[in-house]
């Protein structure tokens, strides 16, 4: 098993290798749109305000509250939802965010689930 330097330098390695387009991609891609719903859910959910905003650009937290935020989405909004976080949660190969309506079966923009959690009751 690598050690986590090992793993360090192996992301930095790869995070060297980009042009400054992709990097943009993964700076403003999927990691921040899970930023984006996490700080939209903070006030509502307990569970996205003890994890804390800082964990949606920590690699390996990150996956933790993406699953806890893929899990309020569907149990108290009717939301299906695939938050990717590519390669150790750095965004690197991450596949576009994607929601879906249950009820429907629509698909959803991300601003179309950010407006739903705004209006969304607060939950204890």
């Amino acid at each position: 098993m690598a050690t986590r330097e090992e793993n360090l330098k192996k992301i930095n390695d790869q995070l060297e290798q980009l042009n400054d387009e992709e990097l943009e991609k993964i700076a403003g891609g999927t990691v921040n749109e899970l930023d984006d719903l996490t700080t939209a859910m903070v006030s509502k959910w307990p569970a996205i305000a003890t994890l804390g905003k800082v964990a949606a650009h920590t690699p390996g937290l990150n996956r933790i509250l993406a699953n806890e935020a893929e899990n309020i989405l569907k149990r108290d909004l009717g939301i299906e939802a695939s938050i990717s976080l590519g390669f150790l949660g750095t965004g690197l190969g991450s596949d576009p965010n994607s929601y879906r309506d249950l009820a429907t079966g629509r698909g959803l923009s991300h601003a179309e689930v950010l407006d739903r959690i705004n209006n969304a009751e607060k939950h204890l």
